[in-house]
């Protein structure tokens, strides 16, 4: 019942105190703040990765751009897609420069396209964006339409080049400009990837677009992959660009990842000023956080920013252990820019006038392996050159770091981004982690308070493009595939002020009168005190209700409540709920009346009060609050029930029991009789009574048979009523009898129904009536009449018995019975066995310890009891299996080429299989079907997924033989996975062999006969037959081919990727059972190759007869010639002598001898030429096929500089150590120091260079000297040596004109000329190795074995094959060794088998014979045979040592032995020979240098043969046509190799080509002649030349005198080829011209080609050629000792002082710059000279 009191119910006064209170006293950090996304502007898009974020520069049109994974997004300011333009997947490749097409790049394919820079030009208002695709471009776009380019270049050059081409590389960017007249730049930091520079400066307005001057970077002279730089971030302060970024510090020797900072002048185009710092953020634990992961710089707002102002706020993480990724422990850290800025400054000045040094200590010193040193210049150094200058060291590099301790750690989650925000001196920090959340940090000097962590996206990394906008208003958030806008301070969320002041935020507060939370400035009386409360003020209060008197009243009466006085003049208003009271202020308080209790809400049902807020407002804002209750004495009185009494004087609300009226009041006193109080207020009770409790029970619940009836508690009264329907029931309701005992047990069911013999078997028992405890069955259960052990614990009353099976001696089947104390018997209808399993076999008998070997086990009663409970333990040995390796990783997409998969415990396995699975991607509108493939629909592609098997074959227990699976074609270049299944074991490929399993295009072969295929092909005996075809040993090795010649083996010799050589049979085979006969056709065998599955079918072989047609031509025209000499030779003598003899018959008979005698001569000059020509190739093919593995012997750079700057020393003075005493080599390596900054000056080096050429003692040597000297010294400075030679070259130019250009460049005459030839050296180093290398040392090779296969004299180096007519040896001899090039051959098999040769230098060879049978060889003993004055030098024969004896070489111990540090070579050092007429006695090996062959005795009787050699000695000269047949295929190829333009022209040839036809230009020289010239006489003639005539130069190899000679003959060739001359050949021309006079026209076809293609080329710029000289500078800075080559230079200068002196006073600018006076203190510090200083 629910009373209301009437309007005229007394009122009272409800006293209520007010105050502030402190909530929160305790930890600063709150709780996650739960947020939901749908408050903010949020960009979603999940096909994509975001990369970068920028905003348009006005804020008013508030555009967002967003560059991510093959999109850019153009957002409104609300975050709404406006425009997208999609750059990405496109065709490119790493490796390949753009434009990219398949024909120049073929392993080009579908690549992603990641936004790498994302930039806006405040001042041409353009946005910049660069990818990774094309080697890192960039485009300039629109910022009203992302969509439109405004550039964009098609073929970029090496310098345009911008940003990282590789998704993991980081690069960083920022658009500045100096000074408001100038243009914008673009300042650029990238990490490594190729050979551009690591921070660059690009020009934005001239041409080329975003390229930059070679000078406009930082130039790195060590190698670029050491310094590999990963970029954080770039600011632009002041007048300054500041980079950040972390790499190793190579300096230290834990090579530790270290962060810097480094800092360069706006204007500084050349790195002048460049100063890099370490920067050390460390814990106070001593825990160092070294990898930057964002950064930011803090400005105030309040217009006080200076030079130095702001600080520096960078989060850090530690780096995983063995790895380059940051770990997720992270800290941060503050920097003030100030004391960084010190710190830079400092170190330039230590390197500029403190030689680096602080103290004794290294404090700066130059980095990145530059050849410069800090020097000691003037004290004002710094102050003159702000940003440095040319001769001040650079790029500088501090040892010293700027350290900070964390001022905030977060230890399991890695912070990722940082924004900051300066305002009214307070810093707040924005910082987001890899886990998606956002923390709110308040820094106050090293104090930092984190007031909020808000989550933005569950496990997604916050971008480290965290930012704010122009008024620092809002915040973007960025993670992968979300952007999100939000307010810095998120104030409304607080609706009261409790959670305004708990949330901590420095932006908000609570606006008392207004009644929200807000910033100051949005609350009108915020700046008046105690208005506005600061949230992130700990002290403040919120006003709130501190106590209230009273706490609650009746709803019938009324009561005034009293508040704080807030401020006088000000009015409030009560609210108890939606009622109002007029407030009344007083002096303590205010005082409200409660409403009449109409106005109270009602008591709702069930309840003796209601609670309503009672509420102090002001205006329509609340004040404050606080719960009051208005409770009913009369509900209590009904809620009470039966004891209204006791509830009521019980209850909490103070109501009184008035006995007389039976009435439960408020009031203090009834209006008659006696009054019980509350007992909490007068402590009174009042006796009630209490009504009795009742219990019903039903019996037959859950007792359905008897013994559970009897399970029931007495006090029930339940009991068994018999009759047809038995039932449990109430005692007194049984109208049956009344069973006292149960019936007899059933048994329904038992399991298991068998067991083991020895028992143990668990049985379980189902049924009813089976006992009422399991003390009634506990010992009566038998089966099969054995006793059987109850489990009490899983008894269940009546219906389940499980026992455990005991022992039954033998194997018995029964039943089961079950006997209850005091009741019946019963018996089961199943029956249970014993049994005793019996395993007979288990097959197979092992396998892999991993398992999936499938068993079978055989034998009797093996399934006993349950199968839940058969247990197989397989014991005894266990096999590890695993697989080692394979043999190929290449094959062919027709399969079949054999695996051979090497392994532990093969032989387990039951069902080896190898699956290829190929995935690859297709467009959509390609609707391919395939069998066994599955596809998944993506944006315009679809991904098919193919696996093929194939079944292997296991051979040994280490062994297992699998073929290559064949898989379609169109799959090439696609994702490949492979696995081997062995049984249920599979093993990856990719995780047990580093190769990459790749499947090659299938190789193509052609027809034997090309010309008519369906002909067969004439194969000459004795020959080799050669395939044509493409791909042919991608995938296929020369023992895995067969080559079948009908039922014959054609023997492959070697295979390359578009030839196969093999030998036939010497005889025809047959054409075998699968020949295929025609009618009128020969049985001729078929022709097969067959390469895994498949198999070729050439054509047929038809066996020939010896014809000429087979010969190289080079051997044919050898043979012509010399027949042609022969005959015309023995025809003019035969008719002389025929015109006196004419009647002779003899005459006759003797012509047709000699006719006999050419006929053999032609036949064997010709075998010996066609078997020549198949050994060599066959042995130089065997070779091609070992230089694979082993490689081709070329020099490292420094030793090809050695060899190529220093050629007539016999050791480089670049090893040779500083030629000074100890105690002032550190003065001098000072001194040299400043001479290298010295040479630095254009000026004093062109002074320099040119005093020493106008001094008469300065000899040509010396030119060449010197100049290689200043090669070495600015090595690393290509770019500025470049420029002096170009310098020097103008002057040559000039001085040649005015005399006769054509003979410029010819000779080396001067420094520019040595120069020149260093320089070319130097640029081409590269092109020998990658291009020309090859062809070179395999003719050399192939010279080297021919010349060595037939016999050398070691007295005069003659040979028997030559090219070169001065070395022929023209006599018809054997092959025999002298002793010393025996030694030297040794030597040299031991060094191509690395042992040591320092044992042997000085040896003697040693012929052991048995136990004790040792004799020493040597060229000159007492053995050696004299004749006359002649002695002979011993060889084998001379000792008749037999083939296969044993001969050692044998140091020879000794101490007067002059050891030669140069390997004997015979032929080279022909020995010294005394004059015969004074009696000396003469040696000679073949041939006697002098005198005519004294055949030995055995040949004394072929007098024929003696006169013939003497007649017609001019015979051996085929030989030289034989070997120039020989070596025609290599000499060809080196041509080929030098000359082609198919592959790209190096990038300095082109370039120098190009200055001399400016320089012929600009001199009006239009002779094409004379250009041709210089063009020859700088390349060929300088340098190609060179290295032909000397292939030591770049090869780890020794050409003998006999190489030599054929070498020349070859260069000279190349020489001729190469000028416009026509060569006039006749009688008496030289003969090595006339070998090559057919070959020359050809070769000058090739050079003229060659000259036109490169003029016909596209320019090569300044910047592509500084760039790829600043690329060699660091490949090769630190192979050459500059100091020794400074020292050396230095002696030139002290020889001619005097004279430089004098030219550098005499010089008005030199005079200004002080160059003088600099040579001067050089003097002073290299020698101790006394100077006028």
């Amino acid at each position: 019942m629910v009373h209301r009191l009437s309007t005229s119910a007394v009122q009272k006064l409800l006293i209520i105190l007010c105050c502030q209170l402190n909530l929160f006293h305790g930890s600063v950090i709150q709780g996650v703040l739960p947020l939901t996304d749908e408050l903010y502007p949020t960009f979603i898009q999940n096909d994509t990765m975001f990369e970068h974020v920028v905003l348009h520069p006005d804020p008013s049109v508030g555009w967002v751009y967003i560059g991510a994974r093959d999109h850019l997004y153009q957002l409104d300011r609300f975050l709404r897609l406006e425009l997208q333009d999609n750059t990405g997947p496109v065709t490119d490749n790493l490796e390949c420069l753009p434009p990219v097409t398949l024909n120049n790049c073929p392993q080009a394919k579908e690549t992603s396209n990641y936004n790498k820079l994302l930039l806006v030009d405040p001042y041409s208002m353009e946005l910049i964006t660069c990818g990774s695709i094309f080697q890192g471009i960039c485009q300039k776009r629109s910022l009203d339409s992302v969509n439109k380019v405004l550039f964009s270049t098609q073929r970029p050059v090496d310098t345009q080049y911008v940003a990282a081409n590789h998704p993991n590389v980081s690069t960083v960017g920022l658009v500045v400009r100096s000074h408001p007249n100038r243009k914008p730049v673009l300042f650029v930091g990238r990490g490594y990837t190729n050979s551009h520079p690591p921070i660059s400066t690009r020009n934005l307005a001239q041409d080329p677009v975003f390229s930059y001057e070679e000078t406009a970077k930082l130039a790195v002279a060590g190698r670029l992959s050491e310094y590999d730089h990963h970029f954080v971030a770039s600011f632009a302060h002041g007048q300054h660009v500041y980079f950040l970024f972390y790499r190793r510090d190579l300096k230290s020797q834990s090579r530790e990842f270290c962060t810097y900072i480094s800092r360069v002048c706006l204007d500084d185009q050349a790195y002048y000023s460049y100063v890099e710092v370490p920067l050390t953020c460390r814990s106070r634990a001593g825990k160092t956080y070294n990898l930057l992961q964002a950064v930011q710089l803090g400005i105030p707002k309040d217009g006080r920013e200076s030079q130095s102002s702001g600080a520096l706020l960078g989060v850090f993480s530690t780096r995983l252990a063995s790895s380059t990724e940051p770990s997720e422990e992270s800290a941060l850290c503050m920097f003030s820019l100030e004391d960084v800025n010190h710190r830079i400054d400092y170190t330039r000045d230590l390197c500029y006038t403190q030689m680096g040094k602080e103290g004794s200590i290294e404090a700066a010193y130059i980095e990145y392996e530059v050849k410069s040193n800090c020097a000691n210049l003037p004290e004002n150094t710094l102050e003159t050159y702000p940003c440095g200058s040319d001769h001040t060291p650079s790029p500088m590099a501090s040892r010293l770091p700027v350290k900070v301790e964390t001022i905030f750690d977060s230890p399991s989650a890695r912070l990722t981004a940082v924004a900051v925000s300066v305002k009214a001196g307070h810093t707040i920090a924005f910082l987001g982690d890899s886990k998606g959340n956002l923390h709110k940090v308040k820094i106050n000097g090293m104090i930092q308070q984190v007031y909020s962590v808000i989550p933005i996206q569950h496990n997604a990394a916050i971008s480290s493009d965290l930012i704010l906008d122009s008024k620092e208003e809002h915040l973007f958030l960025m993670t992968h595939n979300m952007l999100q806008k939000r307010p810095v301070a998120e104030c409304q969320q607080h609706t009261d002020c409790h959670s305004c002041l708990q949330a901590h935020d420095p932006y908000c507060g609570w606006c008392i009168l207004e009644g929200r939370c807000g910033l100051k400035s949005q609350c009108g009386r915020g700046r008046r005190p105690g208005q506005w409360l600061w949230s992130f003020d700990m002290e403040q209060q919120c006003l709130d209700i501190q106590d209230l008197n009273p706490s609650n009243i009746s709803r019938e009466e009324s009561k005034t409540v009293r508040l704080p006085v807030l401020e006088k003049g000000e009015f409030y208003s009560c609210f108890f709920h939606d009622s109002y009271s007029h407030a009344t202020v007083i002096e303590t308080g205010v005082a409200c009346h409660s409403p009449d209790s109409i106005n109270i809400p009602l008591v709702p049902p069930g309840h003796d009060f209601v609670t309503v807020t009672l509420s102090l407002r002001f205006g329509d804002v609340m004040i404050t609050g606080k719960d009051f209750t208005f409770f009913d004495c009369t509900a209590v009185k009904q809620l009470s029930g039966s004891i209204p009494c006791q509830g009521c004087v019980l209850s909490r609300w103070g109501c009184n029991w008035c006995v007389h009226q039976h009435l439960c009041t408020h009031k203090p006193a009834c209006e008659e009789g006696v009054i019980i109080y509350n007992q909490h207020v007068r402590g009174m009770t009042c006796e009630l009574c209490s009504l009795p409790s009742v219990t019903l029970y039903n019996c037959s619940v859950g007792r359905s048979d008897c013994s559970r009836c009897h399970t029931a508690d007495h006090k029930y009264g339940c009991v068994w009523c018999g009759g047809l329907l038995a039932h449990c029931s109430y005692s007194n309701s049984c109208s049956e009898t009344i069973e006292e005992t149960c019936p007899a047990p059933v048994i329904h069911s038992i399991e298991p129904t068998s067991g083991l013999l020895e028992g143990g078997t668990l049985v379980t028992i189902s049924g009813s009536n089976l006992g009422q405890k399991p003390a009634d069955i506990l010992y009566s259960v038998l089966v099969a009449g054995v006793p059987c052990s109850v489990l009490p614990s899983l008894y269940e009353v009546s219906s389940r018995i499980v026992c455990r099976t005991n022992a039954s001696g033998g194997e018995k089947t029964g039943q089961v019975s079950v006997k209850v104390n005091g009741g019946e018997f019963g018996l089961s209808r199943q029956t249970f066995s014993y049994l005793d399993p019996f395993v007979m076999g288990v097959s197979p008998e092992k396998g892999p310890k991993a398992g999936g070997t499938s068993l079978t086990i055989t034998g009797r009663h093996l399934l006993i009891g349950r199968e839940a409970d058969l247990a197989i333990t397989v014991g005894g040995v266990s096999y590890f299996l695993s697989l080692l390796f394979f043999l190929f990783f290449y094959f062919f997409c027709s399969g079949g080429r054999l695996i051979y998969v090497s392994g532990y415990n093969l032989d387990v396995v039951q069902e080896p299989r190898m699956v290829v699975t190929v995935t690859f991607f297709e467009p959509v509108s390609q609707n391919r079907r395939k069998k066994r493939s599955l596809s998944f629909l993506a944006t315009k592609q679809v991904i098919f997924v193919y696996q093929f098997t194939e079944r292997c074959e296991v051979n040994s227990s280490s062994l297992i033989l699998c073929r290559s699976p064949m898989v379609d074609s169109s799959v090439w270049r696609s994702k490949v996975t492979v696995e081997f299944l062995l049984d249920n074991l599979r093993f990856d490929f990719s995780r047990l062999n580093p190769h990459v399993f790749t499947y090659e295009p299938n190789p193509v072969l052609q027809p034997l006969n090309q010309q008519d295929p369906f002909k067969p092909y004439r194969y000459n005996p004795g020959s080799f037959i050669q395939l044509e075809g493409e791909n042919l040993d991608l995938a296929f090795s020369k023992d895995e081919l067969m080559v079948l010649v009908g039922e014959g083996v054609c023997a492959v010799k070697t295979v390359t990727r578009n030839h196969v050589y093999c030998e036939p049979p010497p005889y025809q085979p047959a054409a075998g059972p699968n020949g295929k006969t025609h009618e009128k056709s020969d049985n001729l065998p078929e022709f097969t190759v067959q390469m895994g599955n498949l198999n070729f079918s050439l054509g047929k072989v038809h066996y020939d007869n010896l014809s000429l047609s087979t010969f190289p031509l080079e051997a044919q025209i050898g043979v012509g010639v010399g027949l042609f000499v022969t005959l015309w030779a023995m025809t003019y003598l035969l008719s002389a002598w025929l015109s006196c003899r004419r009647k002779s018959k003899q005459a006759l008979k003797d012509y047709k001898k000699v006719q006999i005698q050419l006929e053999n001569l032609e036949t064997s000059v010709r075998d010996r030429c066609k078997k020549e020509f198949t050994d060599l190739m066959t042995e130089m093919m065997d070779m091609s096929s070992d230089l694979v593995g082993s490689g081709i012997p070329f020099l490292n750079y420094k030793m090809y500089a050695e060899r190529i700057f220093f050629p007539g020393h016999r050791e480089s003075p670049l090893r040779r150590d500083l030629d000074v005493q100890e105690c002032r080599r550190s003065t001098v390596e000072q001194g040299l120091v400043q001479l290298s900054n010295l040479l630095n000056s254009k000026l004093f080096l062109t002074t320099f260079i040119h005093t020493l050429e106008s001094q008469r003692t300065f000899s040509p040597r010396d030119r060449a000297y010197v100049a290689s000297l200043l090669t070495v010294s600015l090595h690393g400075k290509l770019e500025y040596f470049t420029d002096i030679l170009k310098t020097l070259l103008n002057d040559l130019v000039d001085q040649y004109v005015a005399k006769n250009p054509k003979l410029m460049l010819r000779r080396t005459e001067t420094v520019v000329e040595k120069l020149l030839t260093n320089w070319m050296s130097i640029c081409l180093y590269a092109f020998l190795r990658d291009s020309a290398g090859e062809s070179l040392y395999m003719l050399f090779k192939a010279i080297k074995h021919q010349v060595d296969k037939g016999p050398v004299d070691a007295v005069t180096g003659k040979a028997k094959y030559t090219l070169n007519d001065n070395r022929l040896l023209r006599e018809d001899v054997e092959a025999s060794y002298t002793l010393s090039s025996i030694i030297f051959r040794c030597k040299k098999t031991l060094n191509k088998r690395v042992f040591t040769l320092g044992q042997c230098l000085v040896s003697y060879l040693e012929w052991r014979s048995g136990v004790a049978g040792h004799l020493v060889l040597s060229d000159e003993d007492l053995t050696s045979v004299v004749q006359g004055s002649w002695k002979r030098l011993n060889t084998l024969q001379h000792y008749k040592v037999p083939d296969g004896a044993t001969v050692a070489l044998v140091p020879r111990h000794t101490k007067h032995l002059h050891q030669d540090n140069q390997d004997y070579v015979a032929g080279e050092k022909t020995p010294m020979l005394e004059d015969a007429d004074e009696g000396g006695v003469r040696l000679w090996h073949l041939v006697k240098a002098s005198e005519e062959p004294d055949l030995p005795k055995h040949r004394r009787g072929s007098l024929r043969e003696r006169e013939r050699a003497k007649a017609i000695p001019e015979i051996y000269l085929t030989r030289l046509l034989s070997m120039k047949g020989t070596l025609q295929k290599f000499v060809d190829d080196l041509f080929t190799a030098i000359l082609s333009t198919s592959r790209p022209i190096p990038l300095a040839v082109k370039y120098f080509f190009d200055l001399l036809d400016d320089q012929a230009g600009q001199r009006g020289i239009s002779d094409p002649e004379t250009i041709h010239i210089w063009k020859t006489n700088s390349l060929p003639l300088r340098f190609w030349i060179n290295i032909v005539k000397n292939p030591q130069f770049i090869f780890d190899v020794q050409a003998s005198d006999h190489v030599d000679a054929v070498l020349s003959v070859i260069a000279q060739t190349f020489m001729d080829s190469c000028t416009i001359a026509e060569h006039k050949l006749g009688r008496d021309s030289p003969i090595n011209k006339l070998l090559y006079a057919r070959d020359i026209p050809r070769y000058k076809q090739m050079v003229e080609r060659y000259y036109a293609d490169i003029r016909q080329t596209i320019s090569a710029s300044d910047q592509e050629m500084n760039s790829a000289l600043a690329e060699l500078s660091r490949n090769y800075s630190g192979e050459l000792n500059y100091l020794v080559a400074l020292h050396e230079l230095y002696k030139y200068i002290n020889k001619y002082y005097d004279q430089i002196i004098t030219a550098l006073e005499e010089d008005t600018t030199a005079q200004k710059m002080q160059l003088g006076y600099r040579l001067q203190q050089i003097a002073a510090a290299v020698e101790n000279k006394v100077t006028d200083l």
